[in-house]
């Protein structure tokens, strides 16, 4: 899920990305081009135009008129697959959780608003090079830190300068078994976290300690799986896809 405006929601399953009115649940545009994948393969700039990876792993910018789109990444490397994608609000600039297959290791690239790389993580010999395996989903809190949903593992944080920071893998008292999907930040930096093995969304504080529950099997209307994640900075929603 990406929040363009209170009223307005990207939502995506593995086929499609579909404009949603969220009074009325009407759509309201549809794309058919995007990859086949239930991960974070979609965001919104700051213009609220639509940013997603496409079937040939392009990232294409979909521009607010619904007609007009323009590559902003190529996809050229073959052995690296772009899983999620996010647009900083703050700086405009994308980060893009890839993975490659053959050795199931996972990094993050970081690219200026035209599309020019100018980070990798891991970057160098400072941090290990498994610091992730496949990163699903991916997000940016206040404090610039960068926040990747590693599929059957944890939530691994950097520094926005590559520096790992904390590995959560569920709360207490196991701190195990967390099956992250979708994941968002709030205003005061909090991180909620979707959770698929125990079909919760769970809230920590910025250094990754487990604060609470946020929805639980037992909350009402929650009768799916929570899936994606998205907070909406002008009214404190949070938008769950279960």
């Amino acid at each position: 899920i990406s929040c363009v405006t209170p009223d307005r929601v990207w939502v995506s399953d593995s086929n499609n990305l579909i404009l949603t009115d969220t009074a009325t649940g009407k759509q309201l545009h549809s794309v058919k081009d995007s990859v086949d994948l239930r991960t974070g393969k979609h965001t919104v700039n700051c213009e609220g135009e639509l940013i997603y990876i496409d079937k040939e792993f392009n990232i294409i910018k979909l521009c607010n008129d619904m007609e007009t789109t323009a590559t902003l990444i190529k996809h050229t490397d073959t052995t690296w697959i772009p899983h999620c994608v996010y647009c900083s609000p703050s700086s405009g600039e994308l980060l893009v959780g890839m993975y490659r297959e053959d050795t199931s290791t996972g990094k993050v690239m970081r690219y200026d608003n035209t599309g020019k790389h100018k980070q990798t993580i891991p970057h160098d010999d400072n941090t290990p090079h498994t610091l992730y395996e496949d990163p699903r989903y991916i997000t940016e809190n206040n404090n610039g830190d960068v926040l990747v949903s590693d599929y059957y593992r944890a939530v691994v944080v950097t520094s926005g300068e590559g520096v790992h920071r904390f590995s959560y893998t569920g709360p207490p008292p196991s701190g195990s078994g967390l099956f992250p999907q979708g994941i968002c930040t709030d205003v005061m930096s909090h991180i909620l976290v979707s959770d698929v093995n125990t079909d919760t969304v769970q809230m920590l504080d910025r250094d990754g300690q487990f604060l609470s529950y946020v929805l639980t099997r037992q909350t009402p209307g929650m009768d799916y799986t929570p899936c994606g994640l998205s907070y909406d900075v002008t009214t404190h929603a949070v938008y769950v896809g279960s």
